[in-house]
């Protein structure tokens, strides 16, 4: 009967912890435009606490990101207590649901700048629910991990550090922006993948316009940091076998790291690698204190 009572009181205490997390889903006006995002906001977050972005990739959306169970992000920041946040894009040309990283249908018809509203956003919900400036990160996969290229190239002193997952530099990028401010960075990416392609494309063969190979536009941004060495190791898991590429030595301190998927696809996570958990270990070791 007493362990009853103690399994009954467990129990309770469980779904007491869970009950006040908070999901909301909002709106701002940035740049004429109504936007929408999408908050997880953990139980008894502290003031000055941080704020974690998570970008969807090109046709997906906000909502879907914010209730896949398959993503640790929200468990993860349940523990951690980290405000997180799910932006949506807006339509493009075509018209699907994407972030303005001049594909080529966007060049000069998408008049929307999303690195700014971002980082509008990031403002307002700094300053609406008391979280930390220094402590505000950035991740997204696919057309989402573009931007996170697109935002590091812009806006890195908007963010202690930026992960991006299965992201591309677009040429069109390299062309109009440079790396003029270091930022810790970090890029997964399975040489498997078949959509964001490891070796680039630089003649546009597969229609998102042309676009880097994934190693070099790694290493342009540890170029960027200056960092001067660089090291790799074998990561243990089960499935695939990963590579951790670390560029260090940057006189700014910034690292940028670069995980390599052996023959892994266009997803967020394998069998036996949370690549969730490694960018949000990233970001706390990123935190300023």
């Amino acid at each position: 009967m007493k362990k009853i009572i103690v399994l009954f009181a467990a129990l309770l205490l469980c779904s007491v912890a869970t009950a006040g997390t908070t999901k909301k889903n909002e709106t701002i006006t940035d740049q004429g435009l109504t936007r929408t995002y999408h908050l997880y906001i953990p139980d008894n977050l502290p003031s000055g606490a941080p704020l974690v972005f998570i970008l969807h990739g090109y046709g997906g959306s906000a909502e879907s990101y914010l209730n896949n169970t398959s993503l640790t992000f929200n468990k993860l920041a349940d523990e951690e207590k980290v405000m997180l946040c799910y932006p949506q894009a807006t339509k493009d040309p075509k018209p699907n649901t994407g972030w303005n990283v001049y594909y080529p249908w966007q060049i000069d018809r998408m008049q929307v700048d999303d690195c700014e509203f971002i980082c509008n956003l990031a403002k307002h919900l700094q300053s609406t629910y008391n979280l930390s400036e220094k402590n505000t990160f950035l991740t997204g996969m696919s057309n989402g991990g573009e931007m996170c290229y697109l935002m590091a190239y812009r806006k890195p002193e908007a963010f202690g550090a930026i992960a991006s997952m299965a992201g591309l530099t677009l040429v069109e990028m390299a062309k109009r922006h440079n790396y003029t401010k270091p930022v810790a960075f970090m890029e997964v990416h399975g040489t498997g993948d078949t959509t964001s392609r490891w070796v680039g494309d630089p003649t546009n063969q597969y229609g998102w316009g042309a676009y880097l190979a994934v190693p070099l536009a790694v290493e342009a941004v540890a170029a960027g940091n200056k960092c001067m060495y660089q090291e790799t190791k074998e990561i243990d898991t089960k499935a695939n076998r990963i590579q951790l590429h670390r560029y260090y030595g940057s006189p700014s301190g910034k690292e940028v790291h670069f995980y390599e998927v052996t023959n892994g696809g266009h997803n967020w996570a394998t069998d036996s690698f949370d690549s969730c958990k490694v960018i949000m270990e990233f970001f706390k070791k990123n935190m300023a204190k």
